[in-house]
């Protein structure tokens, strides 16, 4: 039988878990000034390895992103990875289950968002086209390495 004190205290670790967890709120990224938001291709379901692209920007979730404890995921709750877990320089960013590795880990500084190696997420080709591949290259501050988050 348990005791009350420990019910007790049980309850009040569920409490405080539940109270330290973040309910995140779903956001846009756009490249910079354009109207070219960070996407991933979603036919209902997330696809493993799905590589994201920049696409003009919409309200649906494929295009909604939640940060959270270093992490950005999106729709289905996949998060941002880089191809090979590896910072190699134009490396494709690619849609996955967050498994906790540390190219799964991103911040965002100064409308950056910085990865594994210290690389930023960029625009392969450096234009924001419609359907542009996402990748990470060395930080440079150019104009396809700026993010706002909206």
């Amino acid at each position: 039988m348990v005791s009350r004190s420990s019910c007790v205290t049980m309850m009040l670790l569920f409490v405080a878990a539940w109270l330290s967890s973040s309910c995140a709120t779903p956001r846009q990224i756009s490249s910079g000034n354009t109207n070219q938001c960070m996407n991933v291709e979603n036919h209902g379901y997330p696809v493993a390895g799905t590589p994201l692209r920049v696409k003009g920007c919409d309200p649906w979730r494929n295009q909604q992103w939640v940060f959270n404890k270093g992490q950005i995921t999106g729709v289905g709750g996949f998060c941002l990875d880089v191809q090979g877990s590896a910072p190699a320089e134009g490396a494709p960013v690619l849609y996955v289950p967050c498994d906790g590795r540390p190219s799964q880990n991103w911040t965002v500084a100064n409308n950056h968002i910085i990865g594994i190696g210290g690389k930023c997420i960029d625009i392969g080709g450096g234009e924001p086209g419609n359907f542009a591949p996402l990748i990470i290259a060395t930080c440079t501050g150019s104009d396809s390495q700026v993010w706002l988050v909206h």
